[in-house]
C-alpha cells in the first residue's frame, strides 16, 4: 500500500466522523420532533403557489381554523409559521423575545429600496437596541403626555376643517396625523398635505408598498439576483426598486437636513431629531456618521409608521360610524352626560367614557391597521406544544385572526367588551409582541382615542344618497397590503345643533 495513503487516512475519518455525526444529529432530531401542521407542500417550491397575493391574512386564518393556531409552510426552502392565537403570540414572541426579536434578511426593501436604517426592518442586535433607546427617550408612557397641547391644538384645527370642507376628510385625517408627527420629531409645523415633506413620505410610502413583481419577490430568496444588470431580462423589479430608493432616501434625508441646517443658523425648534443630533456631538461639534445615519433612519421611521396607521384607523372610525349610526349615538349620548356640549373630550375624560372605549376598540377589532405585523425571525431552534421550529423560521403573527376570536366576528359588537373581558385588547394586539412592539405605540393611541372622541362628539355620520335616495356607495370594502385600509368612500359629515356654540368658538380662535 502507497505511503501517501496512510496519511489521508486521519482526515478521512475525520471526514467520516463528522458525517456520521450530522446524520445522528438528524436522526435525533427527525426522530423526536414534528413539524407543527400546515398545507401539504409541493417539491422544490414548496407552498410558493398557495399564498395568495392579497388577503393573506384571511386565507392564514382559514388555515388555522383548519390546521391550529401554529401553521407551518415551507416557502422555496425557506421555514415560516404563521400564528393564529393571542396565546401562541404570547407565548412565542412575548415570552421568548431572546430568541424571536430577529427580522428576516429584506433584501428588497432594505438592501434595494433604501429601507435599512429604518427600525422597522433592522436585525436584532446592539444597532437595533440603540433606535429603541433613541426612540423610548421622546414616546415613552410618561414622555407623551407632553405632547397634549399639540394633539389638542391639531384636533381643534381639523374639527374647524370638517366644519367647512366635511367632503374633503381624508386629507384632513392626513394633516392630522403628519402635523402631530412632524412637530414632534423635526419641529415642523404642518398647515396642508400639499407640504413637500407630507407629499415625500406618501410617495417613498406608496411606491414601496405597491406589489413587486415575481422577480422582485424572488430576489429575497435568492439574493445573488440583486447583481442582475438593468439591461438583463427579468431585470424590471431592479429598475423599479431603484426609483422607490430615490424617494426613500428623499423622505429620510429633506427633513433630517432641514433639521441640520436651521441647527448651524442658531433657529432649529427643539425636536426629537435636533436633541438627539445635540447630544451626541463631539467636543469640536462633530458627529459620527453611524450616529447621523441611526438618527435620520429612526427619524424617518417614526414619521412613514406614524402617518400611515394613524389615517388608516380613524378612516376606519369614521366608515364604522357611517354604517352603525345607531352604535355613533350611544357614544354621543355618553359624551354629552359626562363632557357635556361647552368643550371637546380630552384624555382625562377616557376613564369616564367606557362605551366610547368599547367602540374604539371595536374599530380596530374590525379591521385591524397592519393585519399581519412584522415578520420575526427565529434565531435559534425551539420547541412549542411537542412541535419542533427550525432557526432561521420567519414568524408571523396573524393580528387579523387573533382580534376575530370572539362570537360573530363579522359584526361590529362594542358592548361585546363589556359582556366578555376575557377578549383580547386590540390595544394589546395591534402595536406587536415582544421587543419588536411599537415603541411609538403610546402616542398612536392617544392621538386615535382624543380624535375619535372629538369626531364623535361634533358630528352626525351618515350615508350619501342619490336623488333616488340610494346609497352613492355601490359596496364598502378595505384594500388587502401591508396596510389594510377602507377603499373609498362618500359620506355626510354635518356639525351637530348641540356643538354650534363650541363649534363656532374653535373656529373663531383658529
Amino acid at each position: 500500500m502507497p505511503a501517501a495513503l496512510f496519511t489521508w487516512i486521519p482526515t478521512m475519518v475525520y471526514v467520516a466522523g463528522i458525517i456520521f455525526s450530522y446524520a445522528v444529529y438528524y436522526w435525533y432530531i427527525s426522530s423526536r420532533t414534528t413539524y407543527p401542521p400546515g398545507p401539504k407542500p409541493l417539491p422544490l417550491i414548496g407552498n410558493l403557489l398557495q399564498i395568495p397575493t392579497e388577503r393573506q391574512e384571511e386565507v392564514f386564518a382559514e388555515w388555522g381554523a383548519q390546521y391550529g393556531d401554529l401553521v407551518y409552510i415551507n416557502v422555496l426552502g425557506q421555514p415560516m409559521m404563521i400564528l393564529n392565537s393571542l396565546q401562541a403570540a404570547r407565548d412565542l414572541l412575548d415570552k421568548r423575545s431572546s430568541i424571536y426579536s430577529d427580522r428576516p434578511r429584506f433584501v428588497l426593501l432594505s438592501e434595494m429600496m433604501g429601507w435599512k436604517n429604518a427600525s422597522t426592518h433592522m436585525r436584532y442586535g446592539p444597532r437595533f437596541r440603540k433606535h429603541r433607546k433613541f426612540i423610548n427617550q421622546t414616546f415613552n408612557q410618561r414622555a407623551v403626555s407632553a405632547f397634549r397641547p399639540l394633539q389638542e391644538k391639531a384636533t381643534s384645527v381639523l374639527i374647524e376643517d370638517l366644519v367647512h370642507e366635511p367632503d374633503a376628510f381624508l386629507d384632513h385625517l392626513r394633516r392630522f396625523a403628519a402635523s402631530t408627527i412632524l412637530k414632534i420629531t423635526y419641529g415642523r409645523d404642518v398647515t396642508s398635505v400639499d407640504d413637500q415633506v407630507v407629499r415625500l413620505v406618501e410617495r417613498a410610502a406608496s411606491l414601496t408598498s405597491e406589489t413587486p413583481s415575481a422577480a422582485g419577490n424572488l430576489v429575497d430568496f435568492f439574493p445573488i439576483m440583486k447583481y442582475i444588470p438593468t439591461w438583463a431580462p427579468f431585470s424590471a423589479f431592479k429598475i423599479r426598486a431603484e426609483e422607490v430608493k430615490k424617494a426613500v432616501d428623499a423622505m429620510m434625508e429633506v427633513p433630517f437636513q432641514q433639521v441640520v441646517d436651521d441647527m448651524n443658523s442658531g433657529i432649529a425648534v427643539p425636536s426629537y431629531t435636533s436633541m438627539l443630533l445635540e447630544s451626541h456631538r463631539d467636543p469640536a461639534g462633530s458627529i459620527a456618521f453611524e450616529d447621523e445615519e441611526d438618527i435620520k433612519g429612526s427619524a424617518g421611521t417614526l414619521f412613514a409608521a406614524a402617518e400611515d396607521t394613524t389615517v388608516a384607523s380613524l378612516q376606519t372610525f369614521i366608515l364604522a360610524m357611517l354604517l352603525h349610526p345607531a352604535e355613533l349615538k350611544k357614544v354621543q349620548e355618553e359624551l354629552d352626560q359626562v363632557v357635556g356640549t361647552n368643550r371637546l373630550p380630552n384624555i382625562d375624560d377616557r376613564p369616564s367614557l367606557p362605551y366610547l372605549e368599547c367602540v374604539l376598540k371595536e374599530v380596530l377589532r374590525w379591521n385591524a391597521p397592519v393585519p399581519l405585523g412584522m415578520p420575526h425571525r427565529l434565531m435559534g431552534e425551539d420547541f412549542y406544544k411537542d412541535f419542533y421550529i427550525p432557526s432561521g423560521t420567519t414568524v408571523l403573527a396573524n393580528i387579523y385572526a387573533i382580534l376575530r376570536d370572539c362570537p360573530e366576528p363579522d359584526a361590529f359588537i362594542p358592548r361585546r367588551y363589556l359582556d366578555d373581558d376575557s377578549l383580547p385588547d386590540p390595544h394589546g394586539t395591534i402595536f406587536g409582541f415582544g421587543r419588536r412592539i411599537c415603541p411609538g405605540r403610546y402616542l398612536a393611541e392617544s392621538n386615535y382615542w382624543q380624535l375619535g372622541a372629538a369626531i364623535a362628539a361634533c358630528f352626525d355620520i351618515t350615508k350619501c344618497l342619490d336623488q333616488n335616495g340610494q346609497d352613492v356607495n355601490a359596496t364598502y370594502d378595505f384594500s388587502h397590503g401591508f396596510i389594510r385600509r377602507p377603499k373609498p368612500f362618500k359620506c355626510n359629515i354635518k356639525p351637530r345643533p348641540e356643538m354650534k356654540a363650541l363649534l363656532d368658538s374653535i373656529a373663531s380662535h383658529k
